[in-house]
């Protein structure tokens, strides 16, 4: 595995990164050796957290097939994508429907790297925004040279707010939901205050202090679906939402770190 860097990216391959990390916790290949030292001390110390990356990774493909299949939406912006994969929000909406439009919004270049080399199908359209998302007025006139904002579009913010405090991030997220028109889906999932998670965590900030990701309770996240109507079950563990109709959560589902809510603005 090779940890070189494309020049002018301004990636630091000594320092641990969240979104490669998340990567090798899911069994990917695009992290460097640090990202991989700290995750296998979190693996160690905390093994669930492979299953949390795993479910994250699940979820995130529910979600785009649902929206799109279920929900009639052809229309979703991802924020804080994290590295994608083929089998990302756009690879899974444009299956169900290829001339589904995706915007992706990170300000990390790592994620930006891996995802310019991702291919739209020839009916839909993808772009990719190297932008913080905290700026709302910027992100949503970009995303709208793709996106029609007056129709519905699906709203994912997957694994990325415990960057921000709490109230910070819920407030964030109804900006945007404020913005978006009715029929519109949020999805938001994050990893929930556990004994574990909280230790995990220390590891994360005697690595790396203003990078490091928190953990949340339940009500926390919950608190970003504010104006909006939860879908059945609500907020849970992921495993137990978008089950398909005539299956079961799977065993063990209830332990999962990663909760969840699927919503729809009225």
């Amino acid at each position: 595995m090779s940890d070189s860097v494309r020049p002018g990216t301004n990636v630091m391959p000594t320092i641990p990164n969240s979104a490669r990390i998340w990567n090798y916790a899911q069994g990917g290949q695009d992290n460097y050796q640090v990202d991989r030292e700290l995750g296998d001390v979190m693996l160690t110390e905390f093994p669930e957290i492979k299953k949390a990356a795993m479910e994250g990774r699940a979820f995130q493909e529910r979600v785009a097939d649902y929206v799109v299949r279920q929900g009639g939406v052809r229309q979703l912006l991802d924020l804080g994508t994290g590295i994608p994969t083929a089998s990302a929000t756009h690879g899974m909406a444009q299956k169900a429907a290829p001339e589904s439009r995706v915007v992706y919004v990170d300000n990390d270049p790592v994620v930006l790297n891996h995802a310019s080399s991702l291919r739209s199908s020839p009916e839909g359209r993808i772009h990719y925004l190297q932008q913080d998302f905290r700026l709302v007025d910027t992100v949503l006139e970009a995303a709208a040279k793709t996106l029609n904002l007056d129709e519905p579009v699906a709203l994912l913010v997957l694994s990325t707010l415990g960057h921000f405090p709490p109230a910070e991030a819920a407030d964030l997220v109804e900006q945007y939901t404020s913005r978006l028109a009715s029929g519109s889906y949020l999805a938001v999932c994050d990893t929930i205050e556990t004994p574990g998670v909280l230790k995990m965590q220390e590891h994360y900030l005697a690595a790396d202090p203003e990078g490091a990701y928190l953990a949340r309770t339940p009500d926390q996240i919950e608190a970003c679906a504010r104006g909006l109507t939860l879908l059945p079950p609500g907020l849970r563990p992921l495993p137990e939402l978008l089950v398909p109709e005539g299956q079961s959560a799977p065993e063990g589902a209830a332990d999962c770190v990663q909760w969840g809510f699927v919503a729809v603005k009225p």
